[in-house]
C-alpha cells in the first residue's frame, strides 16, 4: 500500500478526532486523498503521505542539510535511552502526538516500540516533514503534518498522549486537545547536555554553560508539581557522527570560522543529559 493511501486510511479512522486547523470546523472526508472540512477548506495528502496544514510556509532556522545530519545522529541511537524513559510513561492507545517532531526519527521509533497507539508527528518546518515522510514505510507508520503547535488540528480532548521533546510548547493548546486522564510528556535538556561540544565551541563566556531553569520553571508554573526523571548517559561518537552532531545543532552556529579545527580535534563521546517531566490531565 502506498503512503498516501495509508495516510488517508489513518485520517478516515480518526476523522472525528481531528478538526480543521483554519476554522476549527468538523472534517467531513479524507477517503480520496483530500481532507475536507464543513467550510470547504481542503488539505491534500502528498505522495509521501504528509499533510500541509498552514496557511503559508514558515521559514525556520533548520535547513534540509541540518535536518539530515540530525536524522543521522538520531538514527544511530543518540536519543534511545531517553526515549526508553519517555516510552515508560506512554500508557494505552489512542492518538499520540509528537509535538515538534522534527524529521520524524523519534516519532517512528516510538511508534514501532509502542504499537498500541496511532502516532501523529507535527512540526512547523516543511523540510522536516518532507524528510519525515521519506524512506521506507514502517510497520506502524505515523502520520506526519506541517502544522503550528499554536493551532493544532485536533478536536477538544481527543489526544491521549502528547510527547514534546526538546521543542517549544504551547501549553494552552496542549491542554485543549489532551484527553481527560491523558499525559503530557516533556523532555528538556539538563545542564550537562552536550557539555563536551559546548566546551569546544564556547571555552568561556555566557554560552559556556547551560541552565534549563527558565524552561523548567515555565513548565512548573503551568502545571504545579511535576514528576521529573533525570536521564544521563554517554554516547560514543565516530568521526562521522561527531561531524553530524556538530552540523545538526544551533549550538555551533557561532563557530563557523573554527569549524575545521573543531572537527579535526573531534570527540570520542558526548554527554546526553535530560529531564523528563510528566503531567496527567485532570
Amino acid at each position: 500500500m502506498k503512503k498516501a493511501e495509508l495516510a488517508s486510511r489513518f485520517l478516515t479512522r480518526h476523522l472525528t478526532q481531528f478538526q480543521c486547523p483554519v476554522c476549527q470546523g468538523r472534517l467531513l472526508t479524507a477517503d480520496d486523498g483530500t481532507l475536507r472540512c464543513e467550510n470547504d477548506h481542503n488539505f491534500d495528502v502528498s505522495k509521501k503521505g504528509t499533510l500541509f496544514l498552514l496557511n503559508a510556509p514558515v521559514k525556520t532556522e533548520y535547513s534540509d542539510e541540518m535536518l539530515r545530519y540530525r536524522q543521522q545522529v538520531l538514527t544511530a541511537g543518540f536519543f534511545e535511552p531517553m526515549l526508553q524513559e519517555v516510552l515508560r510513561h506512554i500508557d494505552g492507545g489512542g492518538l499520540i502526538l509528537d509535538a515538534g517532531c522534527g524529521e520524524g526519527t523519534t516519532t517512528k521509533w516510538l511508534a514501532n516500540q509502542h504499537v498500541a497507539g496511532d502516532y501523529v508527528g507535527i512540526d512547523i518546518s516543511k523540510p522536516a516533514i518532507n524528510l519525515a515522510g521519506s524512506g521506507a514505510i514502517t510497520e506502524h507508520q505515523p502520520l506526519f503534518a506541517v502544522g503550528d503547535l499554536a493551532r493544532l488540528p485536533f478536536a477538544d480532548h481527543q489526544v491521549q498522549t502528547i510527547v514534546n521533546i526538546l521543542s517549544p510548547a504551547n501549553y494552552h493548546e496542549f491542554d485543549r486537545v489532551l484527553a481527560k486522564g491523558g499525559r503530557l510528556i516533556k523532555v528538556i535538556p539538563n545542564s550537562q547536555y552536550l557539555k563536551e561540544l559546548r566546551a569546544l565551541v564556547y571555552p568561556e563566556g555566557e554560552h559556556a554553560t547551560y541552565d534549563n531553569t527558565p524552561v523548567k520553571q515555565h513548565f512548573i508554573d503551568q502545571y504545579g508539581d511535576i514528576d521529573f526523571t533525570p536521564v544521563h548517559y554517554e554516547f560514543s561518537l565516530t568521526p562521522a557522527l561527531f561531524k553530524a552532531l556538530f552540523e545538526m545543532t544551533p549550538l555551533t552556529w557561532q563557530a563557523a570560522d573554527r569549524k575545521d579545527a573543531i572537527l579535526e580535534q573531534g570527540l570520542a563521546s558526548i554527554t546526553a543529559d535530560f529531564e523528563v517531566g510528566v503531567v496527567t490531565a485532570s
